[in-house]
């Protein structure tokens, strides 16, 4: 039997309630959870827990303090760098970035005669190129077709342009920095027509090119123009273009102006312009129809004696000016030739051995420094020996008693080696250097040669006796031409000059300085010479050469043939250069012209035969252009022998 006080497991206790956890442990009522402790007893500790602890406010506040000063120092210093550091930097590429530079092109200036013909100008064109990457490959061929029109070139080579760099758009990774240039230059007008095709990758820009309007008329002179291709400036790449490119380039000006972010130009902003240093004109002294006549005779001569090249030089003995400086071969300057070698200045550049022409140096030194007289006498045989040393005149003639002035008329290599005995190898090197040969001419043109002159310690035992006849020595035609000029101006040699003048920065037409002017020889011994030479032409038509006659006028002139190695047949004398070279009118000298033609190949040679024939036709067609009247052609009487 169970006791009073026990139940079974999970009956109800009074008023039908569950007992509590006390009461199912058998304890009693005060003993419980929860139930009010015994008189005298302290409460058992509650079971522990883990409880957040708030931080310490001050420490907060300094943590955030700090965080804050040192962002403020990091801006701080930012600041500093930008403004106070960099801010050089920054402005210049906040400036790169809305600025924008306008070129202000200084178009090239113009080069004219001394007649106003216009020989060089700058006209304005289109630079063509192409972008090959933005070009189909397949599409190239109907492109070049479609451009081979405007810009007069074969399809094919268009073609071959476009594919010679760039990358098809296949294999691009991006645009091509490297454009084509399709043609340099363009009339404006034909780039503005190749635009409104709307061909893919094609493009222009504008830009100017030097044009040549009167062709090969003074080339050699006037050299020709190159533009780069980066720039699209001209600049000058031989000639009086070279000489004086910064002249005639001037420099280009600029302006800076502000942009928008539509390209357009921001109003009231302020524009920073350079100006241009303006190109300025040349104005030649040459003649453009007596150069025209030059190149035309010139020409006409080379083809028909096959020679290697003709020029013909005019000058005013008084002034010192050239009026005219033709050469055969020629080349245009609209489209030079790819070696400089063919545009080269025959007159100034080509050296040549002088021969006869140069036999007057001699005489002049005999006249002054070796007591000799136009009467002179010496008994001149064919053939002779001086020093050891033969030596015979061109064409065979029995023994002559010849005055000085019938040994310069008749041109006598024989007598010449007489008549240099009279004089030093000294004086004679000094009289060579007086009358401009071995030293430049001062016009200053590019590759000009100053000939050679060697001095007389290097002459061997021959040299003073070939001087005397005009071979050893190399001369230049402008030279010979100032030579016979120096002559014809009374013994006063005048400087050449071939720039009339220049523009300066106004447009006002500015005359060159005048030449120097330099007496070295005396009046009288050249009144000696032009009456020698005024013979010449006169013992020319009794050898068939009538070649220095012109009617009317009074001439005074002088031929020249030079043996001439030939390095094609071993060295060979077998090559000549033949020369003519006569002042007119002789009574007053007012032009000087001097004929050259080199290695003709024809059986006649001599200079009165080769070159005769060119002198006679120039000289006559200047002496109308320029309205000079006759003077009647009377020569005075002098005496070529002696009993």
């Amino acid at each position: 039997m169970q006791g009073q006080g026990a139940q079974r497991p999970g009956a109800r206790g009074p008023a039908g309630r569950r007992p509590g956890p006390a009461q199912a442990a058998g304890q009693g009522r005060g003993s419980g959870v929860g139930a009010r402790p015994a008189a005298g007893r302290r409460p058992p500790h509650p079971p522990a827990r883990h409880v957040l602890r708030r931080g310490n406010p001050a420490r907060r506040l300094n943590v955030t303090v700090v965080c804050i000063i040192f962002v403020a120092t990091l801006f701080a210093g930012r600041l500093v760098q930008l403004q106070g550091l960099d801010w050089t930097k920054y402005r210049n590429l906040a400036e790169a970035q809305r600025l924008s530079t306008i070129s202000i092109p200084a178009v090239r200036g113009t080069i004219t005669s001394s007649d106003d013909k216009v020989l060089a100008m700058t006209v304005q064109t289109d630079l063509v190129y192409a972008d090959p990457v933005e070009m189909p490959t397949a599409k190239r061929p109907a492109i070049a077709a479609a451009l081979a029109g405007p810009l007069a070139m074969p399809s094919a080579r268009i073609l071959a342009l476009l594919n010679s760099r760039g990358l098809s758009p296949e294999t691009a990774r991006g645009p091509s920095s490297e454009y084509v240039v399709l043609k340099a230059s363009v009339p404006a007008t034909t780039g503005s027509h190749i635009i409104s095709l709307n061909l893919p990758g094609i493009a222009e820009k504008p830009g100017y090119s030097r044009v040549y309007p009167n062709g090969a008329l003074a080339a050699n002179l006037l050299g020709f123009t190159d533009t780069n291709a980066t720039t699209g400036e001209l600049y000058g790449g031989a000639g009086l273009e070279y000489e004086f490119n910064s002249l005639l380039a001037g420099k280009d000006g600029k302006e800076e102006v502000e942009i928008g972010s539509q390209g357009q130009p921001i109003p009231l902003t302020q524009d920073n312009i350079h100006p241009q240093v303006p190109a300025r004109n040349l104005r030649l002294t040459i003649q453009s129809d007596l150069q025209y006549e030059a190149q035309k005779a010139c020409k006409e001569r080379v083809l028909l004696t096959h020679a290697a090249n003709c020029s013909v030089v005019i000058m005013d003995p008084k002034t010192g000016k050239i009026l005219a400086m033709a050469q055969w071969p020629e080349f245009n300057p609209n489209n030079p030739p790819a070696t400089l070698r063919s545009t080269r200045d025959i007159p100034v550049s080509n050296v040549f051995e002088p021969g006869s022409t140069a036999k007057v140096v001699t005489v002049a030194a005999a006249f002054e420094r070796g007591g000799q007289t136009p009467m002179s006498v010496y008994r001149v045989p064919d053939t002779i020996t001086i020093d050891g040393f033969p030596f015979h005149d061109a064409e065979f003639h029995p023994t002559v008693n010849y005055t000085i002035a019938g040994i310069l008329a008749n041109s006598s290599n024989d007598g010449m080696v007489q008549v240099v005995q009279h004089v030093s190898p000294a004086i004679q090197y000094q009289y060579f250097r007086k009358l401009g040969i071995g030293s430049a001419t001062g016009l200053g043109l590019p590759g000009e040669s100053a000939g050679l002159l060697p001095r007389p310690a290097q002459w061997s035992g021959i040299t003073r006796y070939t001087l005397s006849f005009g071979q050893g020595v190399a001369v230049t035609a402008v030279q010979m031409a100032s030579l016979y000029a120096t002559i014809a101006n009374k013994g006063v040699r005048v400087q050449p000059s071939i720039i009339a003048g220049q523009t300066d920065s106004s447009g006002k037409f500015v005359p060159s300085p005048r030449p120097q002017r330099k007496r070295v020889l005396k009046a009288r011994t050249a009144h000696r010479l032009m009456n020698i030479l005024q013979q010449v032409p006169e013992v020319d038509v009794t050898g068939g050469e009538p070649w220095g006659v012109i009617a009317g006028y009074s001439i005074a002139a002088k031929t020249g043939t030079a043996q001439l190695a030939d390095p094609h047949r071993g060295g060979c004398l077998c090559e000549f250069g033949s020369s003519y070279i006569g002042i007119g009118p002789a009574s007053d000298p007012q032009l000087v012209v001097a004929v050259h033609v080199q290695a003709p190949k024809t059986p006649d040679y001599f200079g009165d035969e080769v070159a005769g024939p060119v002198f006679n036709e120039v000289m006559k067609f200047a002496l109308q252009t320029m309205k000079i009247p006759p003077d009647g052609g009377k020569r005075p009487k002098v005496r070529l022998t002696a009993p």
